[in-house]
């Protein structure tokens, strides 16, 4: 038995094999060990882009009689080729991305990680890490406007009723969310002509449903890449 964390940059995701994952704040070890009591035994495998979160999770670990969890990367290998400079510096969450995008589609693929970023990493014709590109996600871009403005609000991310925003609300979610979708598209366009190739496109985090409803493109969504990608790699190095 298993049990998995990503530890991203303002949550915790926890999902027990076989489990759909529970998110909580990466401040919540209280809560995290109580979610993991009853799974004595379980052995923790993680992946994490966030120090202060890995202390919350291995607290709540301890809590809950469980040992220290093993992270990828460091505890045990992505089996992913990294083919880009300052290999090291590449994120493990667009690592293990990867991994599974190209374990999904078995070709060329770009995985579109929605969160506090977006992230667009890309598998190359041999699942290698080629790349990819980072910008703000659409709840840091309404952060921004609100905090580096005098008037605009403190606004929720959300489908707005046309693109044709009528009053301040509106106006900045379709600019936050159709300004995402047009720079993903813009940037996978521009990558696979620079590849010369097609990509299989797979959108995961946590506005993937947000940004998927309004695409017109055939992109998958799928909710729990980074999930599936942690647990490939390390039912790799069992073997």
């Amino acid at each position: 038995m298993r049990v998995f964390f990503l530890v991203g940059n303002t949550s915790v995701k926890v999902a027990p094999q076989g489990r759909r994952p529970q998110s909580f704040p990466t401040d919540a070890a209280g809560g995290i060990g109580r979610f993991l009591e009853g799974l004595a035994g379980a052995l923790p495998v993680a992946a994490s882009v966030n120090p202060a979160g890995e202390e919350t999770v291995d607290e709540a670990c301890r809590s809950a009689g469980l040992s220290a969890p093993l992270y990828a990367g460091r505890d045990f290998p992505t089996g992913v080729e990294i083919d880009v400079e300052r290999p090291e510096k590449a994120g493990i969450d667009r690592i293990l991305n990867v991994k599974a995008a190209f374990h999904r589609a078995l070709c060329p693929s770009a995985a579109v990680d929605l969160g506090t970023a977006v992230s667009i990493s890309v598998a190359d014709g041999r699942g290698h890490f080629a790349g990819g590109a980072i910008l703000a996600g659409i709840s840091l871009a309404l952060k921004a406007l609100h905090e580096g403005t005098a008037f605009l609000p403190d606004v929720l991310p959300g489908v707005p009723a046309s693109p044709l925003g009528r009053d301040t609300v509106s106006a900045m979610q379709s600019g936050a969310l159709y300004g995402t979708l047009g720079a993903v598209r813009e940037v996978l366009a521009r990558i696979s002509a620079d590849l010369e190739c097609e990509l299989e496109v797979f959108l995961t985090g946590g506005d993937c449903r947000l940004v998927g409803e309004v695409s017109p493109a055939p992109w998958h969504i799928a909710e729990t890449l980074t999930l599936e990608g942690l647990q490939l790699a390390h039912d790799e190095s069992l073997r």
